[in-house]
Parts: structure tokens; sequence; C-alpha cells
């Protein structure tokens, strides 16, 4: 590819970026979902109803209204078939995780810039300081891996429905906003979950979105490792957030092993880092090797997969591993022997 094919590449692109940027705008403050649920609006009713100053939504319209997210009929708004994807319960996991990732990555690419020269850690999450952000990237995370959570790790994990006639103990260490417990609550009836997340905007959110599973889901801000756990836990998960612990991988290992009863299992889902550095010029390894660059922020690292099983045989762990269909992530289910 010459410079001029790929000065046209990039530029190709900005449009794609500043619509995602004004859908952005459009999911958080609440516009599309208000004319998702009341139909056609004035700019008046808009502004009574998501309390957006009104100079700031006239433009804002306009620019949703150039990008097809909304329709106009004389002084009336209303949301166009391309903006209800991003509100329609059957389509929105698909679309607002790229949504999300536009504004996040830039923020992250900020952070980047910011410690480069000092190599300073940063040791939130989420690792960025707009504070306005925060409750959305648990949406993200969220819609961006409920399904493949769903359609791909529950399916590799039948013992789930044993532990659900026990009336088992799952706990889900670095839960967020309590996604993958919620979605566990909502297929097995019997079984209770306990998540754990040193973020607080996540546990919160997490209390909140479980209010109706209240006697069989518990959600904690605190540090696993101070946390007191329960006398029998049937099953540990750390879902894409084993990496997060890596650098306390020894405490972790002693915390784990002191819990494990002969029947308990550990669950870990993670983004693989490759054994060979030739494997990112793949064009789906490329997400990877972003994420592994900006997960530096906080001080972490992507694994490989020798490592995720040698940690899991020091907690004296049996090991299978499952590649997932994407090719990026892999779980890891350790058994007492």
């Amino acid at each position: 590819m010459n410079l001029e094919q790929l000065l046209t590449q990039w530029n190709d692109l900005i449009p794609t970026l500043q619509a995602l940027n004004v859908a952005y705008l459009g999911v958080t403050t609440g516009i599309f979902e208000t004319l998702h649920t009341q139909g056609k609006l004035s700019i008046e009713s808009l502004e009574e109803k998501t309390g957006i100053e009104s100079e700031y939504l006239k433009r804002f319209c306009m620019a949703a209204y150039a990008f097809d997210f909304l329709d106009k009929t004389e002084t009336l708004y209303s949301l166009a078939p391309m903006g209800q994807l991003f509100v329609d319960e059957n389509t929105k996991q698909k679309t607002l995780p790229a949504v999300f990732q536009s504004v996040f990555y830039p923020l992250m690419t900020s952070q980047i810039l910011k410690f480069a020269k000092t190599g300073a850690h940063l040791h939130t999450f989420p690792p960025f300081e707009d504070p306005g952000v925060f409750p959305w990237i648990w949406a993200m995370m969220e819609h961006k891996f409920s399904s493949l959570f769903l359609n791909e790790v529950l399916p590799k994990i039948p013992f789930i429905e044993e532990i659900d006639r026990q009336r088992g103990v799952v706990v889900d260490i670095g839960c967020g906003n309590g996604w993958l417990l919620r979605n566990l609550a909502k297929r097995f009836t019997k079984l209770k979950g306990i998540g754990i997340d040193v973020s607080r905007e996540g546990v919160e959110q997490a209390q909140s979105l479980s209010a109706g599973q209240k006697e069989r889901l518990q959600f904690i801000f605190a540090d696993f490792f101070a946390c007191s756990l329960p006398p029998k836990v049937s099953l540990f998960i750390f879902s894409r957030t084993l990496h997060h612990l890596w650098t306390e991988k020894s405490r972790l290992v002693e915390k784990l092993a002191a819990h494990l009863e002969s029947d308990s299992k550990v669950l870990v889902w993670e983004p693989l880092w490759p054994e060979k550095l030739d494997y990112l010029k793949q064009e789906k390894m490329k997400p990877i090797a972003f994420q592994n660059l900006h997960e530096n922020v906080e001080g972490n690292r992507l694994l490989e997969a020798n490592e995720i099983e040698g940690f899991l045989k020091a907690c004296g762990l049996s090991v299978q591993k499952f590649l997932l269909e994407n090719g990026l992530d892999a779980i890891f289910i350790g058994t007492k022997d």
C-alpha cells in the first residue's frame, strides 16, 4: 500500500469515528432512549426531558440528523432506524461496544502519553480520571462480553448445573457491574453469587442492577485479599481479571489454595498474549497488541497460556484449556485432583 492509498484509508475512517462519537453522546445523554420511548419530540420537549441545554441539544440533533441517527419532520425529531440500533434490546449488545470504545480508546491513549516518560501507573479501573465515563465503561464490558460468555464460555462449564443443584456459591473476582453473576442467576435459580471489586462505581452499579436478586447475589466493594469468604466456595471466577492481579500472584495462590475444597473449581477467562511476536501481525491479533499497550497504564500485562496454566497448577489444580472462536481469548478450568 502506497502513501496515497494509506491516507485515503485513514481519511475514510474519520467520518465513521465522528458518527460513533455522535452516537456515544446520544446514548450517554439519554437523548436516544428518550426519543425511543417518547416518539417525536420538539427541541423544547427534549430539553425538558433530558436536561440538555438548548443550544447543545440543537447542534447535537443536527449532527445526529446528518449521520442518519435522527429523522426530522417539521419541528419534531424522532429516532431513525439507525439510531434505534443503539437502544433496541436485540441489537444494542452488538452496537454499543464500538460506540463506547470510540471514546474510551482516545482517553486511554492520553493516559499513556501522560505516564510514558515517568513510567508511572494509575492503579484504578477505569484507568482515566473523567468521572463522566465511569458508568459507561461497565456497560461497554457487559455488552461486549455477555454474549460471548453465554454462547461460548457457559457451554464449556456444564458443572455449573451441579453447583446450582447443590445451592453452591460462585465468587466473581473483579466483578465490575456484576453482569456475569446476574446472567448466571437468571439461568440457574438456586446458586448464590458473591462479586468483589475495588471499583466503588462498579459495585454500586452491580447492587442497583441486581436489586431483584438480593437474596442470592451480594456485591462487595473490597480488595479480594482483605475480603472474608464463606466457608465453602464451589467456583471462583476470574473473568478477564487475572492479569490485573498478576503482580500479587503469590498471595493469590495462597488465598485460593486455602479456600479450595475437594470439589471446588476455578474458571479463568483471559485474552492470551501470543508465544511469538510475529503472531501480532495477524489482523485478528492487533487488538491484543493495543490492549497490552494500554494495560501498562494500570501496571498490568497480558498473560501467556503457560503462565495461566502454571498459576492454576500452583493452586493444586489440574487444568483444562479451551480456545474461544475469536482466537484471542481462552478459558482455563482448574479442578482439584
